[in-house]
């Protein structure tokens, strides 16, 4: 979550949940934010990719054919919803669900929070793509292909704890997941002199499963599908055919993973800086409320690095919990994440003379850091970036007439130098393990509480804790990419 806020979820509500309650589904349901961050949770449910699926109308239409409606496709979304909502059993209110044939937040967060009990107790129907005609076989049923090339290099590295495993330019994956994979699982093969597509073909044949030119693609590059296909014949090697994937995952597997989704989608594009006007015009148009806030760049990663996230990586069906008290935490798989931004440089546009900024990072409310850890750990990723001050006032005076006011006074009487534009240098990701790790990193200077002050009103704030990233990188760091935009 971004530095300035923990996430509450204001639109969490009573009238949405399921009529009956779920036996042995003790968490809390978190509803989406936005309507991008519903319908990409919603059609990751189904087991779709998320190219397939864009629009809210497609994700509709993925969750009725994943419940097996007899709905027709030309029907309104409203019709639709109010279809969808019977199946899963949650209460339908019209008024506040639907806007002109259109459903609304309220509406679609309705049905995710059905659509997501009845995931974790199987009764959607995967919508799964086709391999090939040899995984349609009972043999092959209960696998669940993975929705993106990191996800299945993931799986594939966590099946025989080799170890982190990330995607190189252009979203290649390294020759590494395959010659582990082999050593691991058929140590007999001789990989000696072989290509990286010819040892996945050898190591398809070795498992079982099926192989075909449709599988890679030029520059030795293999498909989504042919990754699919290893990790499936691994999968059914090891007995964990239809497994939860992401019981596996260790904070270091899962932390570079998470780390790579965010890197490659963010900060390898055709950007060379994050423009604050766009980036603000995008918090606005995704239905953030967030885009008056001066520290745009924080939220803009928040909230897009969610989208990216929960499109990337095929739900958990066994959740974490991720709400403490009125904390929301981003993002969990296998672990729980949240999502932080950093100012490490600010550069004047006039002459690019570029000034270090102090490494201290602000998380989350005390006690629910505090409660995380000492239940299931809690990791961090951190976006460092710098920073490009408004220098002329420009962007000030943009940022006031786009929200119609002028900012308020700060409270210190100072005014902070604005953030015209925002340069991605690294994500990196930091694991508290346990209570004691949680002490240690107190004890080292890498972790301290810090009082907030109080709020306009009077009300006091919670403590938070700060997080000096020096001292974290030595003991708390467990994976980090460098954007190439930053060098």
């Amino acid at each position: 979550m971004n530095q300035s806020a923990d996430r509450h979820d204001p639109r969490d509500l009573e009238q949405s949940k399921p009529r009956t309650r779920r036996v042995g589904l003790e968490r809390e349901f978190v509803p989406a934010e936005t309507l991008s961050e519903a319908t990409i949770r919603v059609r990751m449910l189904t087991g779709v990719t998320p190219e397939s699926t864009r629009g809210e109308k497609r994700a509709l239409l993925a969750l009725r054919d994943a419940l097996g409606l007899d709905v027709a496709t030309v029907e309104t979304n409203a019709v639709l919803g109010s279809a969808l909502a019977d199946a899963l059993g949650v209460t339908w209110l019209p008024a506040m669900h639907v806007d002109a044939n259109r459903l609304t937040l309220a509406g679609v967060n309705a049905l995710l929070r059905g659509a997501t009990f009845a995931y974790q107790e199987g009764a959607l129907r995967a919508l799964q793509p086709k391999l090939s005609d040899h995984f349609a076989t009972p043999a092959w049923s209960g696998f669940q292909p993975a929705v993106s090339k990191i996800e299945a290099v993931t799986r594939i590295a966590a099946l025989t704890n080799s170890g982190p495993e990330w995607l190189g330019p252009g979203s290649k994956e390294h020759k590494s997941v395959l010659v582990n994979l082999g050593a691991h699982l058929l140590p007999a093969l001789d990989q000696n002199g072989l290509s990286k597509t010819q040892l996945a073909a050898a190591i398809a044949h070795g498992l079982d499963a099926p192989w075909s030119d449709d599988f890679i693609s030029t520059g030795e590059t293999i498909r989504l599908n042919g990754l699919n296909a290893i990790l499936a014949g691994a999968e059914r090697r090891l007995g964990r055919l239809g497994s939860s994937y992401a019981a596996g995952l260790t904070p270091e597997g899962e932390g570079a993973a998470l780390v790579d989704a965010l890197w490659q989608k963010m900060l390898t594009d055709k950007e060379e800086r994050w423009d604050g006007r766009k980036k603000i015009e995008w918090l606005r148009d995704e239905g953030t409320r967030q885009e008056n806030q001066m520290e745009w760049p924080g939220f803009y990663f928040e909230y897009r690095g969610r989208d990216v996230l929960n499109s990337t990586f095929r739900p958990n069906p066994h959740p974490m919990r991720v709400k403490y008290g009125h904390t929301v935490f981003d993002y969990s798989l296998n672990h729980v994440w949240d999502l932080k931004s950093h100012t490490a440089e600010r550069q004047r546009p006039d002459d690019a003379t570029v000034v270090q900024c102090d490494d201290e990072v602000q998380l989350n409310d005390a006690s629910a850091v505090r409660a995380c850890v000492d239940e299931q750990g809690l990791g961090f990723i951190v976006l460092t970036g710098r920073a490009v001050n408004d220098q002329d006032g420009e962007f000030k005076r943009w940022h006031d007439e786009f929200k119609g006011k002028p900012s308020k006074p700060s409270l210190s009487g100072k005014s902070r130098a604005r953030k015209a534009a925002f340069l991605p240098l690294a994500v990196e990701a930091y694991w508290i393990s346990n209570t004691s790790a949680l002490n240690a990193g107190v004890l080292s200077g890498a972790l301290k509480v810090v009082p907030q002050g109080r709020q306009s009103s009077g009300a006091p704030r919670p403590d938070k804790f700060h997080m000096r990233l020096e001292p974290a990188r030595r003991i708390l760091s467990v994976a980090s990419r460098a954007s190439r935009l930053g060098s």
